[in-house]
């Protein structure tokens, strides 16, 4: 007598696939929601977490700034905006099983403690950044030390409210505030590199950056006369030439111009105040132009870039993002 054979191996699995591909659909014909939990966001790159943390320092700034000085607020909530805002995941509130990240929080409302929070958090974010978004982060950079700079001088020029000038007081009895020569030390760190030193100008420089910095030497050199306070002045001409012949010596071409043009309003009413005014063009074409080399291929120097431009520019009146836009 012949065995009878039952179904094969493939034709049981096909079987077994094709019931349970109908009994899922009939599951979602009635209803039935097959929840596998909310769709959490990818782990941040190290730039996404040092960008967050960056507008994460803005948005306290701004915050702390609120009421007592509004300038600094819009400030700080414009560089906020500028990188992204500080990123919510769910911004109209976490589906069930999910939370959004709690919001910035701070241990001081102290405004300095807080800039010099934040220029840390921007050179993080430099450091890491890719390298479309560096001039964005070093214009910031160059804002944000400028503002740090005007608080801590406010801070200092303040009167002392009472209990101010109270004595914490050790074993010999010195105001632990001062160093041991007496002079006040200060918390603030901030931007604490040195300026783009003669050799680093000529490693990233071009035959533009002579045509530049000598028009803005030849501009320093007619306005010092006319200038109440020409020192400034007369440091930066030596600044500038000491930049210009390492330029010279890297082997970069003489392109420079014989006479730099000056500007209609300074030839037409030569004064102190038309001085000035050259005097700070002067300094301004000098930044924009080292500004055009970042990114570079080390972010040092990018920090270094924004830090010699930020001291080229100080006494300047600056725009929020400083430089990333042609000068007038």
């Amino acid at each position: 007598m012949t065995r009878r054979a039952g179904l094969s191996i493939p034709a049981f699995l096909l079987s077994t696939a094709i019931g349970i591909a109908v009994f899922i659909l009939a599951m979602l014909v009635i209803g039935v929601r097959i929840d596998t939990g909310p769709t959490l966001p990818p782990a941040p790159s190290a730039a996404e977490q040092t960008r967050q943390n960056a507008a994460s320092a803005y948005s306290l700034v701004a915050d702390a700034a609120e009421g007592a000085d509004p300038e600094l607020a819009r400030l700080a909530r414009s560089h906020e905006e500028a990188v992204g805002g500080v990123w919510v995941p769910w911004p109209e509130g976490a589906p069930d099983g999910a939370t959004n990240p709690p919001s910035p929080t701070t241990n001081t409302e102290d405004v300095v403690e807080l800039l010099d929070q934040s220029v840390a958090a921007t050179i993080d974010a430099l450091e890491v950044a890719a390298p479309a978004d560096v001039p964005l982060y070093a214009s910031i950079l160059i804002r944000q030390q400028a503002a740090l700079e005007s608080a801590a001088a406010s801070a200092e020029s303040a009167p002392e409210e009472p209990g101010d000038g109270d004595v914490d007081e050790g074993s010999d009895g010195e105001d632990a505030s001062e160093s041991s020569d007496g002079e006040q030390e200060s918390a603030v760190a901030g931007l604490t590199v040195e300026r783009l030193s003669p050799g680093q100008v000529a490693t990233l420089a071009s035959e533009q950056t002579l045509i530049e910095m000598d028009a803005a030497r030849q501009w320093l050199e007619t306005a010092a006369p006319h200038l109440d306070s020409p020192d400034r002045a007369l440091l930066w001409i030596g600044q500038v030439d000491e930049y210009t012949s390492a330029v010279l010596q890297a082997g970069t071409a003489d392109v420079r111009l014989a006479f730099a043009t000056l500007p209609d309003w300074f030839l037409e009413s030569p004064s102190p105040e038309t001085a000035l005014r050259l005097e700070q063009e002067a300094y301004l074409l000098v930044a924009s132009e080292l500004f055009t080399y970042i990114p570079t291929t080390d972010r040092s120097f990018d920090i270094q870039i924004a830090a010699t431009a930020l001291d080229l520019l100080t006494g300047s009146e600056l725009d929020d993002l400083p430089l990333l836009t042609e000068p007038a």
